[in-house]
């Protein structure tokens, strides 16, 4: 091996020695800056130890509020859990995992950072949502009838094309009312691809007449007396190119759901604050007398 190519084998590993000790260097920094006792997420019961060893080092109102903020991580990292089975958990295993080697001001940091991400999210996707079904008010849908014809669930509208668009396609979202007394009874998303039935594209102000089976599953629970039911039909999404949205608000559409969750973290947000724990007072210094 030539005398340049040992240079080259050794500077590399000297390079990566020095990036060893500095990686190791900045987490003894990190330990060393810790204002206290630190999450253990091993395993449950390191979990639950650690917790109660960091609440008794903080003051009184500060343990009020660490339970505060270990409760609200629950429902925090309730979203997009896969399985209501054993829901919770994984809940508390997503939580040890997350704060392991956390003291308390680590732990505080982390529910003010996680808990406006979430709000964040939130707020832009109504705000997304919003505006698309600002937008899809000019595909104007009337005359809705819900019928049941040979066993099938058929509805027929009209529709008027308002937008400088054509469209290839339509979704809708439907709701099935009960007239008297009034209530809700099932909602179900479904399409009509005009390109495929029709074989043409709906362009700006054309009109249509169209009426098509409810195949979704949701409608075998649909009760059979539809002259006392009435569908409720709004456009959720239009395509112009197929499968290319040009206003979508159906994909990743703002829910109920989501609105609950919103005021629920805005209010939990509201209720704990943006809260760190006090410094603890250093020691005071005491002059050397002779």
């Amino acid at each position: 091996m030539s005398v340049n190519a040992y240079e080259r084998m050794f500077g590399r590993r000297e390079t990566m020695v020095r990036l060893s000790l500095f990686t190791a260097g900045l987490a003894l920094i990190a330990m060393a800056c810790k204002s206290g006792p630190t999450i253990d997420g091993t395993d449950v019961e390191t979990f639950d130890a650690s917790v109660a060893v960091i609440k008794a080092a903080l003051p009184e109102d500060d343990q009020e509020k660490l339970d505060e903020v270990m409760n609200a991580f629950e429902y925090l990292y309730s979203d997009n859990v896969i399985s209501s089975l054993n829901a919770s958990e994984a809940i508390r295993n997503r939580i040890r995992g997350r704060l392991d080697g956390m003291d308390a001001r680590d732990i505080f940091a982390e529910w003010n950072e996680r808990v406006n991400k979430a709000i964040t999210a939130l707020e832009e996707k109504k705000e997304n949502t919003d505006s698309a079904m600002e937008s899809l008010k000019d595909v104007r849908v009337r005359g809705v009838e819900y019928y049941v014809q040979r066993g099938q669930n058929v509805v027929k509208l009209s529709i008027h094309n308002r937008t400088e668009h054509r469209i290839s396609k339509v979704y809708f979202r439907g709701s099935l009312m009960r007239r008297e007394p009034r209530k809700w009874i099932l909602d179900d998303d479904f399409n009509y691809n005009i390109r495929h039935t029709e074989g043409k594209d709906l362009g700006p102000d054309e009109r249509a007449v169209w009426n098509f089976a409810l195949l979704s599953p949701v409608w075998r629970n649909a009760p059979e007396d539809v002259d006392n039911h009435f569908l409720y039909v709004i456009v959720t999404r239009i395509d112009g190119a197929p499968e290319q949205p040009i206003y979508d608000a159906y994909t990743d559409r703002f829910t109920p759901k989501d609105r609950r969750r919103l005021q629920r973290l805005i209010s939990l947000k509201e209720s704990i604050g943006t809260f760190e724990p006090e410094p603890e007072s250093e020691p005071e210094e005491t002059s050397l007398r002779n």
